[in-house]
């Protein structure tokens, strides 16, 4: 089964420039278009903050919403993972007024359709925005924007230019912080992942059942549906003590974790071919939970660590040992806590703040943002 996964991941066509949109010939930018299935995790890790600084005016769209009262000429396209077939004759249409277009994926795509985590509804979902699009797509690129070296390397061919866009979050000092932590009970836990990461609940799942069960004072709260729900029910902690909350969408979640503070927050990364080309934004969500992370000891976490921290092998006994340490010891919590907050700042000063080889046409020099 696995070999038919691999033919079938080299088959998947990949992000390339195909046709006669090279980058010799893009012209000048007049306005930046930004095409996601906004608002998401995507465009607030790495294109909102840009947006802000961008030297031309920034128009944000929907998959579903027309493009019709949009101006073409000048215009500098940017397609974030997905794209709908209407807005793709849009942009076929108008190719040769355009100043450009960039696609721009976060995910190796193709190793999370050909793996195993993934839900058969995700996938298709996909297929059906990410994969299915992609041949028309090529014919009108000119740029290919990735989040991280590893996943530049695993879709580039001979020849081909990928930029890095490092992930831009907001300034930490945007993030309200409890300056005053009191020393009180319980401590509230919790792993925040999809189910593209049913790998790491799997691990964490006997992790985390002892863990409950040598600390009395120890709250979990763990986001899961379907069978993951299932099993994490079926571990036998108190249900007083566990919330499995169903996935949310992005504004949720965002509300959520701003709101609703954590303690401790586990952030597992397994080796895969998924998990190989992942960003480290994780730290982001860690920082608005004013959490202290446990992160796995990984290239994609090590990016911007700091001292402070915790960064640990993937086994069994280092988990519960971490886990011990910043239950029993307020200090190191607080460390931690505040080392991940420092690391935003380390991982805003490794990203550019610009779109990388955008021109930009002379006359243009507002910073305007709508999102119509």
């Amino acid at each position: 089964m696995q070999v038919l996964r691999d033919v079938l991941y080299r088959l998947l066509p990949r992000p390339q420039p195909s046709g006669t949109m090279a980058r010799d010939r893009q012209g000048a930018a007049k306005r930046l278009l930004i095409l996601s299935r906004y608002p998401n995790p995507t465009v607030s890790y790495y294109l909102d903050e840009r947006a802000k600084l961008a030297e031309l005016p920034v128009i944000m769209k929907s998959l579903d919403d027309s493009l019709d009262a949009i101006d073409s000429d000048g215009l500098f396209v940017v397609i974030c993972r997905y794209i709908k077939p209407p807005q793709l004759r849009w942009l076929e249409e108008r190719r040769e007024s355009l100043a450009g277009v960039a696609y721009f994926v976060d995910d190796d795509i193709r190793a999370v359709v050909t793996g195993r985590e993934a839900s058969w509804l995700y996938k298709f979902r996909l297929m059906t925005l990410a994969v299915r699009p992609l041949p028309r797509v090529n014919r009108l690129l000119t740029h290919i924007w990735v989040s991280t070296e590893a996943l530049s390397r695993t879709l580039a061919t001979a020849g081909q230019e990928i930029d890095i866009l490092n992930p831009l979050p907001a300034h930490p000092a945007n993030v309200p912080v409890n300056t005053v932590i009191e020393d009180v009970t319980p401590l509230k836990m919790v792993y925040h992942a999809t189910g593209v990461h049913r790998h790491e609940h799997e691990f964490l799942m006997p992790i985390v059942k002892a863990a409950m069960e040598r600390h009395d004072n120890l709250l979990f709260e763990v986001f899961a549906s379907g069978a993951l729900a299932r099993c994490w029910n079926r571990l036998g902690i108190d249900p007083a003590r566990i919330t499995i909350v169903a996935p949310l969408s992005w504004p949720a979640y965002l509300a959520r974790t701003t709101h609703e503070n954590a303690d401790i927050a586990l952030v597992p990364l397994l080796p895969g071919k998924t998990n190989a080309s992942r960003a480290d934004t994780k730290r982001v969500d860690i920082t608005r939970l004013q959490a202290a992370a446990i992160f796995s000891q990984c290239p994609t976490f090590a990016r911007c660590a700091v001292a402070g921290e915790l960064h640990i092998s993937n086994t069994v006994e280092d988990w519960s040992a971490a886990i011990d340490q910043l239950v029993n010891d307020r200090e190191c919590r607080l460390a931690a806590r505040d080392a991940t907050r420092y690391s935003i700042d380390r991982m805003r000063e490794q990203a550019t703040p610009t779109f990388p080889g955008v021109r930009f046409y002379p006359a243009v020099t507002q910073h305007d943002v709508a999102i119509l």
